[in-house]
């Protein structure tokens, strides 16, 4: 028994890890250098919200594979209460899975908002240090 590696989809899945890896550089910027920052070096950031991160960056990722799967999304999404509909596979090319990875975490923010079960489950970042 062979299996093939299928190419294109690891090339797919490189894009949108790329997308959600600058998301969280972006993130972690702003939450280091920001008016209120949540720590004060990068790698305080990662040691106090790599729950958050991770947590967002798996879920974002079954988001991701879902897309490849609509009758399986589309049936998620009618279990949850949405009327949302996806007709065909979305990560096709690899600028879409490029700017996926870069928005999904804001797409779970928005959807996750709108379906009332799901509202306020995903983590939250950890607030703003002390001044000193």
């Amino acid at each position: 028994m062979t299996s093939a590696i299928n190419y294109h989809l690891l090339w797919l899945w490189a894009w949108f890890v790329v997308g959600e890896v600058t998301y969280m550089l972006k993130r972690a910027y702003y939450l280091v250098t920001g008016p209120n920052p949540v720590a004060s070096t990068y790698s305080q950031f990662v040691a106090r919200c790599w729950p958050p991160l991770v947590v967002r960056g798996v879920i974002g990722a079954g988001v991701y594979w879902l897309t490849f799967y609509p009758d399986v999304l589309n049936g998620a999404l009618k279990y949850l209460g949405t009327s949302y509909q996806l007709h065909s596979p979305v990560p096709q090319y690899a600028v879409v899975a490029l700017f996926f990875g870069l928005g999904v975490d804001n797409l779970l923010d928005f959807l996750l908002s709108k379906i009332p079960i799901l509202s306020g489950w995903l983590p939250q970042m950890p607030g703003p240090l002390a001044k000193p």
